[in-house]
């Protein structure tokens, strides 16, 4: 059975002194959940995981508000600058053993670009635009390195 894995880049954010305290703007909040209301088929009964990034936070929250996921979590290694290979590595032991046939990850560029291109063309040399509030659906039947296809990409503009 084809596993889903649904990869949301956070809402737009403000300024703030330290990059993973920046909140939720008006319109990141709005963006947030004009998109979870689209995808709502796909988004029912996911697990969620989350950057521990505020932004990221604010975003799964009202996701969560807008949708019936099954449950949510924070997840410390889908912060911007970390390694797609190890989010990988992770996802394809949640596959092993948890079962779950749709994952949510609230995430960042450039991590989330990245790791697109890695699961469906097996290197970064992919162009996986994602601005915030974007969604990339993913389906594969175990998690890794050019195994995944593209389902649909939708971006937060596109549902203006």
């Amino acid at each position: 059975m084809a596993m889903r894995l649904v990869l949301f880049r956070h809402g737009e954010a403000g300024r703030a002194t330290r990059d993973f305290e920046r909140c939720l703007t008006g319109r990141g909040v709005s963006d947030v959940r004009k998109m979870a209301c689209t995808i709502d088929s796909y988004l029912s009964g996911a697990t969620a995981y989350y950057s521990p990034y505020l932004r990221a936070k604010q975003t799964c929250h009202e996701i969560q508000r807008n949708t019936e996921l099954k449950s949510s979590h924070t997840q410390p290694l889908i912060t911007p600058e970390d390694d797609p290979l190890a989010v990988i590595d992770w996802l394809s032991t949640l596959s092993e053993n948890d079962g779950d046939s749709t994952l949510l990850l609230v995430t960042h560029q450039p991590l989330v670009s990245r790791l697109i291109s890695l699961l469906v063309n097996g290197h970064e040399q992919g162009f996986y635009p994602m601005a915030t509030a974007s969604v990339t659906i993913l389906e594969a039947d175990v998690w890794g390195l050019g195994l995944a296809h593209v389902v649909t990409v939708i971006h937060a503009a596109d549902l203006e």
